[in-house]
């Protein structure tokens, strides 16, 4: 399955490949949405018209796997058991075009260069509970929060759907944003209020020990508020004696290139403003 590559699409083929996954998406989100689960406890399977029940009906996984994902190669011809309605083709072929390609064609980010496991742009505490995949997204994404918040003058990040709020202790202790964090599912309020006060703990004694480093930090980085998850509702703001936040700002990019040729860059810091890694 080729698949589309945005890196050599143009900003307007771009554009315009956005817009159509969107179409796409909004018109099949009853499907999209549900897991597989769902199928099973909220009868999604009579939800689909009856002529994709039979075409699909009494089909093994095998089966559905190579009718649905499987695009016949040149020459060669694909074989249903029945007449597939066109609706339910349109959606095969849609979805084909508009996916995104499966072969690598990038390079190992530059963090992850001296340790495959763990972001060297990132300090150890916001490493820690963090997959690679996850540590590169929050650095990534975070970063660029930060950027548009300088740029713009805006004083508050809404995180919604914050999970267990590793984004948002990023974005709140590392890069000084004021953040509130919104998550429904009250056990990822409670996994997040925990690594909230696992943070705050790590923070609190390394400021007992570096107490002019962490108050430098707080200086240069503007510390904002620890993004403690509630369900359905903002974390309120520290109060006086919580440990500063500028201490755990990433440091300068590590590895041979410096960091990624498409990063926004970290914070700006003063010398020794990080934790240890």
């Amino acid at each position: 399955m080729p698949g589309v590559s945005a890196r050599r699409l143009s900003h307007e083929e771009r554009r315009q490949l956005a817009v159509n996954l969107t179409r796409v998406v909004t018109l099949y989100r009853s499907i999209l949405d549900a897991y597989i689960i769902e199928f099973f406890t909220d009868n999604l399977w009579g939800t689909l018209p009856c002529s994709w029940q039979e075409a699909l009906d009494g089909l093994n996984p095998p089966q559905l796997a190579t009718l649905l994902l499987g695009m016949p190669r040149e020459g060669e011809v694909a074989r249903y058991r029945s007449v597939w309605p066109l609706t339910l083709l349109a959606l095969k072929s849609t979805a084909y075009a508009l996916a995104f390609t499966r072969t690598p064609g990038f390079q190992t980010p530059s963090e992850f260069l001296e340790n495959p496991s763990q972001s060297s742009r990132l300090t150890a505490p916001f490493r820690k509970h963090v997959r690679p995949k996850k540590q590169h997204e929050i650095r990534r994404l975070g970063e660029l929060v930060k950027k548009l918040s300088d740029l713009t003058g805006c004083t508050q990040v809404v995180d919604v759907g914050s999970g267990q709020g590793h984004l948002s202790r990023f974005m709140s202790l590392g890069l000084g944003l004021m953040v509130k964090s919104i998550e429904g599912d009250q056990r990822l309020v409670e996994r997040a209020q925990r690594l909230d006060q696992e943070l705050l703990q790590t923070l609190e004694k390394e400021e007992k020990r570096n107490p002019k480093i962490c108050a430098a930090g707080a200086t240069a980085g503007g510390a904002g508020p620890p993004p403690a998850t509630e369900c359905g509702r903002p974390s309120s703001s520290p109060g006086p004696g919580e440990p500063c936040g500028g201490l755990l700002q990433p440091g300068p990019a590590a590895g041979p290139t410096g960091g990624d040729s498409d990063s926004t860059g970290p914070a700006a810091l003063p010398s020794g403003a990080g934790l240890p890694r």
